[in-house]
């Protein structure tokens, strides 16, 4: 009797380990949560912003490895969906897949960033072969440079897996934003995201009236150099 409960006691003891080894362990993975650590303990925290500039660290160890975003076309249009050309960064472990929408301090969403692969998948957790996050942000106003990300918001926004994460924080073309899925790293993943100061094209009017000026002065200056002579 007793070498029959310790043997049940190591067959559930050998099962127990290998369901916490496992990648895919829903028991320590919540699939409602985008961008949470598909691979347990084995979480890793990204900088990135928003003309493709990246790196991370991973598993607690001081090691920055740099990670470039690229422009793809977005996988997560769907079929007969209009894919358009959106910032992806490369994600070192598979995730979670969905959708974190990021609000302006004043309402609205500024950013969001979605996690997928290849496949375009919004639910459950992502291929870790072909794991991306894909960093949307505002189309540029008027006079404004464009980043990278900022491509405009797909049409499928809401779809999957979807949560509203942290607000900006900073003064208005220079801020950003920190999400955490679970528990802050290194006991899951970490994206802190951040956003470049604008930079602005002078308006035709404003344009004239600068060179205007710079004419003046610039007449300004032969003048009272013939004075001197």
């Amino acid at each position: 009797m007793f070498r029959l409960q310790k043997a049940l006691w190591l067959t559930a003891l050998v099962g127990g380990l290998a369901v916490a080894g496992s990648p895919h362990a829903n028991a320590f993975i919540d699939l409602s949560i985008p961008g949470f650590s598909a691979v347990l303990p084995d979480p890793f925290r990204i900088t990135f912003d928003e003309n493709g500039n990246g790196s991370y660290v991973q598993n607690g160890l001081p090691t920055v490895h740099p990670v470039a975003g690229t422009v793809i076309l977005d996988p997560t249009a769907g079929i007969g969906g209009n894919p358009k050309p959106v910032l992806a960064y490369a994600l070192p472990e598979p995730v979670v897949a969905g959708t974190v929408l990021i609000p302006e301090p004043g309402g609205g969403t500024g950013d969001a960033i979605r996690f997928t692969d290849a496949t375009g998948r919004l639910t459950g957790v992502t291929d870790p072969a072909t794991t991306i996050m894909i960093y949307y942000s505002e189309l540029p106003e008027l006079g404004e440079i464009a980043d990278l990300a900022d491509s405009g918001f797909p049409d499928n926004l809401t779809a999957g897996n979807l949560v509203t994460g942290p607000t900006e924080v900073g003064p208005e073309g220079n801020n950003g934003f920190t999400y955490r899925p679970g528990a802050p790293y290194p006991a899951n993943n970490e994206y802190i995201g951040i956003s470049d100061a604008t930079i602005t094209v002078p308006e035709p009017t404003s344009l004239i009236l600068l060179l205007s000026g710079l004419a003046a002065m610039g007449l300004a200056g032969r003048r009272r150099a013939r004075k001197t002579v």
